[in-house]
């Protein structure tokens, strides 16, 4: 697993607070962009989809591995909607299949090289990390 937390307003809620999944669990928009800018890199996603705690994508690689990349705020309910930046993180967990976990394989390298992407992405938006690591 990896995880980086960093703050901005780039990705605020644009629908009111009773729309979101829970109060104050935002990430739609932050889950939107990433995939599209992880596409603009060749690393085509699923599009977002909601959870209880935030949002995620999935990732494919075209062997057995498969990645989830979740998206969400740390804040409180009706936060985000005076234009003020908020704490986010994004996790990537490998999804292994029952033969990787027998075989106690996992895809590291293509971890690295995925969390190299979004930190590449973040960059060039000039959004710096306040945390990154496992």
């Amino acid at each position: 697993m990896w995880r980086i937390e960093f703050s901005s307003a780039k990705f605020l809620p644009t629908l009111p607070a009773a729309c979101q999944s829970n109060p104050g669990v935002y990430g739609f928009e932050l889950a939107l962009w990433l995939a599209q800018e992880l596409g603009r890199r060749g690393i085509a996603t699923s599009y977002p989809v909601p959870e209880d705690w935030g949002w995620l994508i999935e990732y494919q690689l075209p062997q057995e591995s498969s990645f989830m990349i979740g998206c969400a705020s740390m804040c409180g309910p009706h936060d985000g909607y005076d234009g003020a930046a908020l704490d986010w993180s994004i996790v990537v967990e490998e999804h292994r299949s029952m033969r990787q976990r027998i075989r106690n394989l996992s895809s590291t390298d293509a971890l690295a090289v995925l969390s190299g992407h979004i930190l590449g992405i973040l960059e060039q938006e000039r959004i710096a990390p306040a945390r990154v690591g496992a």
